[in-house]
C-alpha cells in the first residue's frame, strides 16, 4: 500500500526541525519573562548590578513516576464509572504508568506485557497484535483505547501512550460484550498547560533505530487550550537473522477546557508498521507428535520472505461537561481503521525428531473499520452519611471487517525439503495465489444501556450494584454478498460489590459479575488444515466470575491480592481421528479458579518493586461432546507464573539506578487433551539508568539488556521466545 511521503525513513533533519520547532516557543517565552521582569523593576542605581534572574518551570510530577514506585491511584477509565480510586474499586486493575513504559524502551506491547504480573503472552507482535492471556483467557480484541473499544488495534504503538490500565476478569458491566480474561486499556498522552518537549533517540532489538518526540504545546497563557504531539520513526534490523521492522507514528491531541466545568477533547493518529521475517506459526501434525525442544533463539525459523504490514488512522472526541454539583455528562465518539497485509509461514511438525513441513500463504488481512460512542449521565446524590453516584446512558461499537481473499484458506503446502531443527532452510522464490475480490466478510454491533448505583455508606463501607442490557448483532457474508450466518442476541446481565475499611489504607471487596460474550467464528484452517464449518458464527456464551480481594496502600507500595473462580462456555477444534479435518464446537464449561498478588511501589527508600504471582486451576467441566476433555487444562494456559521488575538507585552515585528482573512462566499444555506440553521457563533482564544535565538540560540516559541469557524456549506451544536483546537510548528534555 502507498504511503504518505512524509512516512518515510527517518533523518536527522527531519528530527532536527522537529525539536527546533518546539523548542523556539519556549527560548522565546522565557526571554519574554526575563524583559518584563526587568521592565517592571526599577533601574539601579550607578555601580549596582542587575540580580540574577531564574525561570523555571515548577513541574508537578505525574501520578506512578519514578520516585514513586510507578505506583498509581487512580484509574481515568473503569468502564462506564468513569475515573475512580483503585483503593475504592472492587476491581483487580494494575497500571502500568508512562515512566515505566518509557524506563523499560517499550517499543510495543510485548515489552511491558513482560513484566506486568497479572499479562502471559503466548503471542508476540509479529502477525499484527501481541496476544495476551488474562486469567487463563485470550483476551484476543478486548483492547480499548481511553475505554472505548477498538478491536482492530492491529499493531500498537507505546509512545502516545500515558498508561495501560489492566483489569482481569469479566468486565460486562463496565465494558458490555467482551472476552473474560480482562480488558487492557491503553491510555493516551493528554496535553497540559506546562510547555514542555522531549526527544528520545537510540537502538532496539538489535540494530533498529528509532527516534521519538513528544511535544507539549498550551496555547494560551492560562492554559484553557493546549496540544501535544508525539512523533516516531524507526527503522532497522532485530536481533534475529533476515528480520527488520519499519514503523512511523503521527499522533497529537488537543484538550480546550472551555469553562471550569465544560472540557472538550481531541485526538488523531496514523501510524506504519512493516515487519520483514515474521515468526512462524507452530504446530504438530498429530498427537502422536510430541514436541522437541525449543530450537535456537538466535536463529530465525521462519521464511525470509514473508512479511507483516499495516496502516491505521485513528481518530476520537470526548466531552465532559458538570452541568452542576447533581449531574454531569460524559460522551464520545472513536473511529479506527485498520488496512493491513500478510505473507506468512507455518511450520508443523511432522516428527518428534525435530522434522517440520511448511505451509505458506498470501492474503490482505481484513481490512477493518471500527467505530465506537458513548453518552452517560452521572447523578449525585447525598443523603446524610448516604452518598451516590447513580450512572446511566449508552455504550456500543460498530465492527466492519472487508476481506481480500485468495482460493479459501490461501494456503499453499511445502512439505519436502528435509526442515529440521538442526538447521534452518529458506525458499529463495515461493508462487502464492493471488489476491481476490475486496467484499465485506463481517459485520458486528455491539450495544450497551447500563444502569449503575456507586454508593458510600460513611466512610468504610461502600457497594457497587449494577446492570448492562448488551445486544450482539453479527451477520457474515460470502465473496457474492450473500448471507452465510447470521445472530441477533440480547442477554442481560448484573454486577454486585461490597467494600468495607477496616482502616482508611486498607479495602476489602467481594464481587459478583456476569458477563456475554460474542460466540467464536471457525476459521477457515486450524494449526494449517482444513475446517470443515469454516465461517460459522456461534451463539453468544455467558459467564460469570465471583472474586474476593484485599487491597492495602502500605508504606509506598499497593498490594493487592484476588480470589476469583471464573465459569465461562468452551469452544474449541475437535478433530476427526489423528490426521482428519477440525470442526468447530461449542460444548462444555471451563471453570477457572486461582489467586494473584502484586506489588508496586517503593518498598524501600530507593528501591523499587513491581511484581506478583498468579496461581490457577483451570480445568474443563461438563463436557458432553468430548468427554475425554473433562478435568484438562486449556491449550496454551500457564497455570503458574511469577514477575519481578526492580529499580534500585545507588545512594553512591546520584542519578545512577539499577534495572531488572525475573520472570517465570510454568508449563502449558499443547492441545486440548493435554496429550504433550512444552516446560516452564525463566528469563532475566538487568539494565541501567543514569540522569544528570547536558547543557543545564535534563538527560536521561537507559541500557536494558533482555533475554539475558539468551535462554531458547517455547513462549507458548504456538511461538518462540525473544533471543537476547539490547537496547539503548538518550532523552533530553527541554
Amino acid at each position: 500500500m502507498q504511503q504518505p511521503f512524509f512516512f518515510t525513513r527517518p533523518t536527522p533533519v527531519v528530527l532536527a526541525v522537529l525539536a527546533c520547532f518546539s523548542a523556539m516557543p519556549v527560548w522565546a517565552q522565557d526571554a519574554a519573562k526575563v524583559a518584563a521582569s526587568a521592565s517592571s523593576t526599577s533601574s539601579p542605581a550607578d555601580g549596582e548590578s542587575l540580580p540574577e534572574v531564574r525561570v523555571q518551570a515548577n513541574r508537578a510530577k505525574p501520578e506512578g513516576d519514578a520516585d514513586r514506585g510507578y505506583r498509581a491511584t487512580t484509574a481515568s477509565q473503569v468502564g462506564a464509572l468513569g475515573a475512580k480510586p483503585l483503593q475504592d474499586t472492587p476491581f483487580s486493575i494494575n497500571v502500568i504508568s508512562r515512566e515505566l513504559i518509557e524506563n523499560v524502551q517499550a517499543t510495543k506491547p510485548d515489552d511491558v506485557i513482560k513484566i506486568n504480573p497479572v499479562l502471559q503472552l503466548n503471542n508476540p507482535q509479529s502477525r499484527f497484535f501481541s496476544g495476551v492471556t488474562m486469567r487463563g483467557f485470550s483476551v484476543g480484541s478486548n483492547k480499548r483505547i481511553d475505554g472505548q473499544p477498538n478491536a482492530n488495534m492491529i499493531s500498537v504503538d507505546m509512545e502516545d501512550k500515558e498508561r495501560v490500565e489492566v483489569l482481569t476478569g469479566l468486565s460486562g458491566f463496565l465494558y458490555g460484550p467482551g472476552n473474560v480474561g480482562g480488558t487492557l486499556n491503553y491510555v493516551l498522552k493528554r496535553p497540559s498547560a506546562e510547555r514542555f518537549s522531549r526527544v528520545t533517540a537510540g537502538v532496539t532489538e538489535g540494530s533498529n533505530a528509532y527516534v521519538h518526540g513528544d511535544f507539549n504545546l498550551p496555547i494560551d497563557e492560562q492554559g484553557r487550550v493546549a496540544t501535544r504531539l508525539n512523533v516516531v520513526a524507526q527503522d532497522g534490523d532485530t536481533a534475529t537473522d533476515h528480520q527488520s521492522i519499519t514503523r512511523q507514528l503521527v499522533s497529537g491531541a488537543v484538550d480546550w477546557n472551555v469553562s471550569q466545568r465544560l472540557k472538550v477533547q481531541f485526538d488523531a493518529s496514523y501510524s506504519h508498521y512493516r515487519m520483514d521475517g515474521t515468526n512462524p506459526y507452530w504446530s504438530v501434525l498429530s498427537s502422536a507428535v510430541k514436541y522437541p525442544s525449543a530450537p535456537d533463539a538466535s536463529g530465525y525459523w521462519g521464511q525470509p520472505f514473508t512479511y507483516t504490514e499495516t496502516n491505521q488512522a485513528h481518530a476520537a472526541a470526548r466531552l465532559q461537561w458538570d452541568v452542576s454539583d447533581v449531574l454531569g455528562l460524559r460522551a464520545g465518539v472513536a473511529r479506527r481503521k485498520s488496512d493491513s497485509l500478510l505473507t506468512a509461514a507455518n511450520n508443523i511438525f511432522t516428527s518428534s525428531n525435530g522434522s517440520y513441513a511448511v505451509q505458506t500463504s498470501n492474503w490482505e488481512y481484513p481490512d477493518i473499520t471500527n467505530q465506537a460512542m458513548y453518552a452517560l449521565a452521572d447523578i449525585r446524590l447525598n443523603t446524610g452519611v448516604v452518598r451516590q453516584k447513580l450512572t446511566l446512558g449508552f455504550f456500543g461499537d460498530i465492527d466492519e471487517r472487508t476481506n481480500y481473499r485468495s482460493s479459501p484458506g490461501g494456503w499453499a503446502s511445502n512439505t519436502t525439503g528435509g526442515f529440521n531443527l538442526s538447521s534452518p532452510i529458506y525458499f529463495t522464490t515461493q508462487p502464492l495465489p493471488a489476491t481476490g475480490a475486496k467484499y465485506v466478510a463481517n459485520r458486528t454491533h455491539n450495544s450497551n444501556f447500563v444502569l449503575g448505583n456507586d454508593i458510600e455508606f460513611g466512610e468504610r463501607w461502600g457497594a457497587l450494584l449494577g446492570v448492562t442490557q448488551s445486544t450482539i448483532y453479527d451477520k457474515a457474508f460470502g465473496a457474492t454478498g450473500a448471507t452465510t450466518s447470521a445472530y441477533d442476541e440480547t442477554r442481560v446481565t448484573p454486577s454486585a460489590s461490597l467494600l468495607f475499611k477496616p482502616v482508611p489504607n486498607v479495602t476489602v471487596y467481594g464481587s459478583y459479575i456476569e458477563s456475554m460474550e460474542k460466540g467464536g467464528t471457525a476459521a477457515a484452517t486450524y494449526n494449517g488444515f482444513g475446517v470443515t464449518n469454516a465461517g460459522e458464527i456461534k451463539p453468544p456464551l455467558e459467564s460469570q466470575q465471583l472474586e474476593v480481594g484485599v487491597k492495602a496502600t502500605v508504606g509506598g507500595s499497593l498490594l493487592t491480592a484476588a480470589l476469583f473462580q471464573i465459569d465461562k462456555g468452551l469452544q474449541y477444534y475437535e478433530r476427526s481421528g489423528t490426521t482428519g479435518p477440525y470442526t468447530y464446537v461449542q460444548d462444555g464449561r471451563q471453570v477457572h479458579k486461582g489467586l494473584e498478588l502484586t506489588s508496586t511501589g517503593r518498598v524501600l527508600q530507593g528501591l523499587t518493586v513491581v511484581g506478583g504471582l498468579t496461581i490457577m486451576d483451570a480445568k474443563v467441566t461438563r463436557n458432553k461432546q468430548t468427554p475425554a476433555l473433562e478435568g484438562k487444562t486449556p491449550a496454551n494456559v500457564a497455570e503458574n507464573f511469577a514477575k519481578v521488575y526492580a529499580e534500585y538507585d545507588l545512594p553512591a552515585v546520584a542519578g545512577l539506578t539499577l534495572t531488572g528482573g525475573i520472570y517465570y512462566t510454568g508449563k502449558q499444555a499443547v492441545d486440548a487433551l493435554n496429550t504433550d506440553e512444552v516446560p516452564d521457563f525463566t528469563t532475566a533482564d538487568i539494565g541501567v539508568r543514569y540522569k544528570t544535565r547536558l547543557s543545564g538540560l535534563p538527560l536521561t540516559l537507559r541500557l536494558n539488556v533482555s533475554n539475558l541469557t539468551n535462554k531458547s524456549y517455547w513462549l507458548t506451544a504456538n511461538s518462540t521466545g525473544a533471543p537476547r536483546t539490547v537496547g539503548f537510548s538518550g532523552q533530553i528534555e527541554f
